[in-house]
């Protein structure tokens, strides 16, 4: 899929992806994800509006008493009408923050779960163990789904939530991880790389260094999460005797 070359700049920029990593697609959620929760937000103004105005009906004014608190019903109404509002709006714009980017070395995914701070996760085409597609009934229907993302041994799944064609977001993530590991296997993985303005030409990484450098950013990602890295898990393992 073509990307914007204004999208392209700004995800390099705000993302860690390298210059001359090529972004292959880029995912949101779906329009249905933004329709539900601004439909929550528009019933909860109706149900509040429709309260105080049952609360300050004319009963009693039929019997010829004015109803001096309708004032008060009216604008604890208002306030909390645009509470709800407020409401649905901040998560609204949070899931519009929130995407999937697939790059030709790497899946990232950015959640937003406050207006103070997002989540970017970073995993590497080579360890993608499967890719799956998984759609409700709504889904059927407007053509949107879950991609989960597997990887293997006990790293966490990737799971991106109400993706329009989620079918085609998982075809660009097989070919993704199918031409890294064909390159990875073949010794050699090809790089494109624009130096002073000059046309971009291909050079070659060495993938015995590659896979190093893949090991050590796994290594200094479970030190961030104050996990042993898989060396130590396994001699730990095998330090524990049988009973």
């Amino acid at each position: 899929m073509a990307i914007d070359p204004k999208l392209n700049a700004q995800l390099h920029k705000r993302l860690p992806i390298g210059d001359y990593e090529e972004i292959l697609g880029v995912f949101r959620h779906h329009w249905f994800v933004y329709v539900s929760i601004w439909f929550i937000g528009f019933f909860a103004v109706i149900a509040i509006m429709a309260s105080a105005v049952a609360f300050t009906t004319p009963a009693s004014d039929a019997q010829g008493a004015a109803n001096q608190y309708d004032s008060i019903i009216l604008g604890v109404a208002i306030v909390l009408s645009a509470l709800a509002a407020v409401a649905t709006t901040i998560p609204a714009w949070l899931k519009s923050q929130e995407q999937l980017v697939v790059t030709d070395e790497a899946v990232l995914q950015v959640l937003q779960p406050s207006l103070f701070g997002s989540k970017i996760s970073q995993l590497s085409l080579q360890h993608v163990a499967d890719v799956s597609v998984r759609k409700d009934f709504f889904g059927s229907i407007l053509g949107f789904g879950a991609v989960t993302i597997e990887t293997p041994g006990e790293q966490a799944n990737y799971t991106f939530s109400a993706i329009p064609s989620p079918d085609a977001a998982a075809k660009v993530l097989i070919e993704a991880h199918e031409n890294f590991i064909a390159a990875l296997e073949s010794g050699r993985l090809p790089t494109s790389i624009r130096k002073d303005g000059q046309d971009s030409h291909s050079v070659t990484v060495d993938a015995v260094e590659y896979q190093k450098f893949l090991d050590f950013q796994q290594y200094q990602a479970s030190m961030a999460r104050n996990e042993p890295p898989a060396a130590t898990k396994q001699a730990d393992t095998n330090d524990t005797p049988n009973t």
